[in-house]
């Protein structure tokens, strides 16, 4: 039975990754659910994960979170994008992941900030596309974020559990 419950944590690991790459697997729950799924029914009772883990592992989460925020925005801006531009760019991954998951997170902010460089701003064309074109660095960007901080908190995990 013990194994079939390891099976089902790195199960849950390996989709909180794929998760990274389509949103509509909720990544950050399948990992936690991982934790909690050793904590409370693998680990001995006493003898789960520490508080430190715990704190660890929400600072990490809010890093995750804020990644697809603060890429989008950094890069929008290093491409000359304006305010608003960094705003359409965060409501329209929000957007994007609630009406056409999983591309829409690329979609959306792209074509957002594209209009609103271009009608707001009265950018030209070829100046809006580049800004517009931040978003989609800025979105890959975050996916290396997210990557990696899953990896390290599996890692963690890992190295507290064993």
């Amino acid at each position: 039975m013990e194994f079939l419950l390891w099976f089902i944590v790195i199960l849950l690991f390996a989709v909180s990754i794929a998760g990274i790459f389509f949103p509509v697997l909720p990544d950050t729950i399948l990992l936690w659910a991982g934790f909690l799924l050793y904590h409370f029914v693998i680990a001995d009772p006493g003898a789960g994960l520490p508080a430190s883990f715990w704190w660890g592992m929400g600072v990490l989460t809010l890093l995750m979170f804020a990644a697809d925020f603060f890429t989008n925005m950094y890069f929008v801006k290093k491409n000359g994008g304006s305010r608003a531009s960094a705003l359409g760019a965060m409501i329209g991954i929000i957007l994007g992941v609630i009406l056409f998951p999983p591309f829409g997170m690329i979609i959306f902010p792209f074509v957002i900030v594209l209009v609103i460089e271009m009608l707001l701003q009265k950018q030209a064309l070829d100046k809006a596309l580049k800004i517009a074109l931040g978003t989609l660095i800025g979105f890959f960007s975050s996916v290396v974020v997210k990557i990696a901080v899953q990896i390290i908190m599996i890692i963690w995990f890992f190295v507290v559990a064993l």
